[in-house]
This record gives C-alpha cells, sequence and structure tokens, in this order.
C-alpha cells in the first residue's frame, strides 16, 4: 500500500499562503447586511457556526454547494464580478474561511484562519490573475493562478474526488414506479422490471461496467451524497414516479426515498442519477477493452514516458522536483511507465491521454504498451 500523502498538497498550500511576509491582515468588508452574492442561486446556503454568507463547505470531501463553486467559475470566464465563501472543516472540525473576489480580471484569494485552533490565527490575502477549472476521470480541481504569492504562482481552492478506485466497495439497489415494483441491484447482480400487469423481465448475472460505475460514484459525489439531502416522497401529480435508492459504500450505506415531483436542487440531482442507472441497465454492459489513461509527463526516457495519472497542474509541478529525491512509494498517486512512444513529440509537463495495449502491469510504476496518444491542452 502507499502511504496516504492525499493532503500534502493543500496543506502546504495553506500553510505558505498563511505565513507569507507580503501579506496583511486587512479585515474583510463583510458583514450580516450585506446582499447575495452574484453567484448565489436560488436555494438555501450552508450553515456554519460563526461563519456568515457561506456558499460552499467542503468537510473532509463532502461538498454542499459546488454548484456555487461552478457559478463563480463560469461567471469569471464571462467577465461578470463575483464573490464566493468557501469553509474547509480541519481534522478536528475549525472552520477555515476562503473568500474569494473577482473583479476587472483580477481575483483575490483571502483566507481567514482566525477560528483554526490549531492554526496561525491569521487574515492574509493574494491577488492572482485567473481561476483554473481542471477536470481529470477522478477529480475536478479549481486552482487560482497567476499569484502574487503560492507555490509557482498557484493557489488550489477546492478539489472534488471521485475516484472509484479508491473504494473498497460501491454497489447500488435502485427501485423505481408507482409503487417501486422495478429494481436494479448491482449487489444481487438482478435487474427486475415490469412491463404489464401479466409481465415481468427478470435479468439474473447482471453487471454494470466499471465505466458506468465510475460515472454514477461521480455524480453522487457531485450530489454531496453524504451530506444532509432535502429529499421529498410525496407530492400530488399522479404521473409521479417513486425511486429508492440504497448505496452500499465501504463498509456503510446510505438510503434515500424521492418522487420525481421533487423539484428541489437535491431531488432533480438524484433523479438524474436514478433515470441514468434505468437507461444503463437496459443496455449491453460490455468492458471496454481499451483502458485509456490521463496524466502529466514526469519523467522521458527513450521511449519512454512517466505519467502521474489524473494529477492537477499544481499536484504536477510539486511533484516534478520531488520524485528525484524520493521514491513513487512515497506518494498516494497512481504513476504509469508508458511504453513505445515517440518521445520527441512531447516533454515533460505535457497532459496526454494515452489509449493501452491490453492491460497495465505491476506496479509504482505501472508499465503499459501505448497504442495511441495525443496532447491534452488546459489554460495555465
Amino acid at each position: 500500500m502507499r502511504k496516504k500523502m492525499g493532503c500534502t498538497i493543500l496543506l502546504l498550500t495553506f500553510l505558505f499562503i498563511l505565513t507569507a511576509c507580503n501579506t496583511t491582515g486587512e479585515e474583510k468588508n463583510r458583514n450580516d447586511n450585506e446582499e447575495s452574492h452574484t453567484t448565489s442561486i436560488d436555494s438555501d446556503k450552508p450553515t456554519v457556526q460563526s461563519v456568515d454568507n457561506v456558499d460552499v463547505v467542503n468537510t473532509h470531501g463532502s461538498i454542499d454547494g459546488l454548484e456555487k463553486m461552478k457559478n463563480f467559475y463560469s461567471n469569471l470566464q464571462n467577465g461578470i464580478s463575483s464573490e464566493l465563501r468557501i469553509v474547509h472543516y480541519t481534522i478536528e472540525g475549525d472552520p477555515i474561511v476562503t473568500d474569494l473576489n473577482y473583479k476587472e480580471d483580477t481575483v483575490k484569494v483571502t483566507y481567514d484562519s482566525t477560528r483554526d485552533n490549531f492554526g496561525s490565527g491569521e487574515i492574509t490575502t493574494v491577488t492572482c490573475s485567473d481561476l483554473l477549472e481542471e477536470v481529470n476521470p477522478t477529480n475536478t480541481s479549481y486552482i487560482a493562478t497567476g499569484c502574487s504569492d503560492g507555490f509557482f504562482g498557484m493557489i488550489e481552492i477546492l478539489v472534488v474526488e471521485y475516484n472509484l478506485g479508491r473504494q473498497d466497495l460501491f454497489e447500488l439497489e435502485l427501485k423505481f414506479g408507482d409503487q417501486l415494483e422495478n429494481e436494479v441491484n448491482t449487489k444481487t447482480k438482478e435487474v427486475t422490471k415490469v412491463i404489464n400487469s401479466k409481465e415481468t423481465r427478470a435479468i439474473r448475472d447482471f453487471q454494470l461496467s466499471t465505466q458506468v460505475k465510475q460515472e454514477i460514484f461521480k455524480r453522487l459525489v457531485v450530489a454531496n451524497y453524504l451530506g444532509d439531502l432535502d429529499l421529498k416522497n410525496t407530492c400530488q401529480s399522479a404521473e409521479s414516479k417513486d425511486y429508492y435508492l440504497k448505496v452500499y459504500i465501504n463498509g456503510g450505506n446510505r438510503e434515500y426515498h424521492w418522487s420525481s415531483c421533487d423539484q428541489g436542487p437535491d431531488g432533480l440531482k438524484f433523479t438524474d442519477i436514478a433515470e441514468y442507472i434505468i437507461v444503463q441497465s437496459e443496455m449491453e454492459q460490455t468492458e471496454n477493452p481499451e483502458t485509456v489513461i490521463q496524466g502529466y509527463i514526469l519523467q522521458e526516457k527513450d521511449d519512454t514516458l512517466l505519467i502521474g495519472e489524473d494529477l492537477n497542474i499544481l499536484q504536477y509541478e510539486w511533484l516534478k522536483d520531488e520524485i528525484q529525491h524520493t521514491g513513487l512509494d512515497s506518494y498516494a498517486f497512481n504513476f504509469i511507465s508508458l511504453e513505445g512512444v515517440q518521445t520527441d513529440e512531447f516533454k515533460i509537463g505535457d497532459k496526454i491521454e494515452a489509449i493501452i495495449k491490453g492491460t497495465i502491469t505491476g506496479s509504482n510504476p505501472g508499465k503499459a504498451q501505448v497504442k495511441d496518444i495525443r496532447p491534452l491542452y488546459i489554460t495555465k
């Protein structure tokens, strides 16, 4: 097992910013009576004790208000002045506040650790030129770039992790219909669907492909399935459909019951997830024989490239030098050695997507033959 260092980048970033020598401790000009942020949508804001006007809350990876982060990023891309307040909870349960203020092509990032009993207790502000949204198959990162401080001129704002491969168990039980008479169950590997009053179709040895289960897990994480949800299972519509979803995750499970007439934010998200599962259960499920990986090039030698899989740009910048001095076992990231590559077409720091011949063998790093490879471009 690799040693767990998944929080290293974020912790180092906080430490650097909170101790920066050229920032000030200005109080933020926000109060209880200020108007709603430009990025707010018509839904209740998360509640954090001792912190007002919170938009996004990150409780050890369970993220409430992610749609507001996306809305802030969209506003920035369209030149619309916006504000956003994010709260990250520490392991001890203390809130650290991150304020984003975008105006006239400038992003101000303000960290407030005054409520952290184990932190520096300071308020610091850094000015950046842009915000990057980097979407990988197993995570999405929001990173401020072109900053006056921070590692490599970048600050990690928020990371959403949805790597199914890191879960010990992930299975689903979905019931749906007027009386929940239909069922898709990946735990028992059965599908039951009532066609009419006289006909029921049953499928045994049913399985969803790994790719589909990864997509379902991503949608559940984005919907904050581990958080406090507002789902309604009663309505006046005769056309409504009932849903019951049970998620088996590692050693526990979570249950959800709602109706298709629930037009609240949580209801709409979960209805989309349920309908996606239903559609996939009606399709032939075949594992894709072609494995596709994505990542940054960390090393290049002869016809081989060492890839850090699903890294974001800040993680790459940190790792490219660190791995020269320590073994790959020291990190929680996946590394793959891609063989059979015309390396003169690529350079260290490029982000690539590769299709693998056969399977990946070994570990630390894994090894694979490349069938096809192409560069991916991100805006830094």
